[in-house]
């Protein structure tokens, strides 16, 4: 958010899960609170107009996801016509195969621009300034100022607010599970960041 920018997460496909389509949203709303979650469906239409309304003149949008989940789709349904390829679908679990290799920048009809990128397998944390994993998970955060250690880690700590909130069902816990991972990756970062800065100081000194 402090980027300006607005996340959405946008579940295709919505048309194979209908019978579990509440609990899906629910289970994506748990772990992205504050971002608004978009069941669509390029089968019967669903929620493309939503999604075409989001990008308008001056408006760029990107996407992110695995290969496969139907963003070559979408694009090709937000543009009119088929311009992106679509990779077969396979019949184990009806996701599409890797088809797009680049990023491209396309013009859509309404004015905007949307940005399509290549598959990703993982995401990793790069900019490390501003709040960070903290900001992103402020509801956490709060409940962290009220543990009775300043260094408590959610674990087995004595009055533990986090998992106070997980015990009486006001915290999800694969939130707690996504904040937990984010925390040690930014930490893993951060030794990498000092290992590379102590080396960069080492040899400036012998040089």
């Amino acid at each position: 958010w402090e980027s300006g920018a607005l996340p959405v997460v946008v579940l295709t496909k919505a048309d194979l899960c209908e019978a579990e389509l509440d609990e899906r949203l629910r289970d994506a709303e748990a772990v992205a609170i504050g971002a608004e979650v978009l069941p669509i469906s390029s089968i019967n239409g669903e929620g493309l107009g939503t999604v075409k309304g989001m990008l308008t003149t001056g408006k760029t949008g990107a996407l992110i996801g695995s290969s496969g989940v139907g963003k070559s789709t979408l694009i090709n349904h937000l543009l009119g016509f088929e311009r992106q390829t679509i990779g077969e679908v396979r019949t184990g679990d009806g996701r599409g195969r890797h088809t797009t290799t680049h990023r491209e920048l396309i013009l859509l009809e309404g004015g905007g621009l949307l940005v399509d990128t290549p598959g990703m397998r993982e995401l990793h944390l790069m900019d490390l300034a501003g709040s960070g994993v903290e900001g992103a998970f402020e509801d956490i955060e709060q409940l962290a100022q009220n543990c009775r250690f300043r260094d408590c880690h959610h674990r087995k700590e004595p009055g533990c607010a986090v998992k106070e909130a997980l015990r009486v069902g006001n915290l999800d816990a694969r939130r707690l599970e996504s904040y937990e991972k984010l925390q040690r990756e930014q930490a893993m970062i951060e030794r990498k960041a000092a290992r590379r800065q102590a080396m960069l100081e080492k040899r400036s000194f012998h040089a």
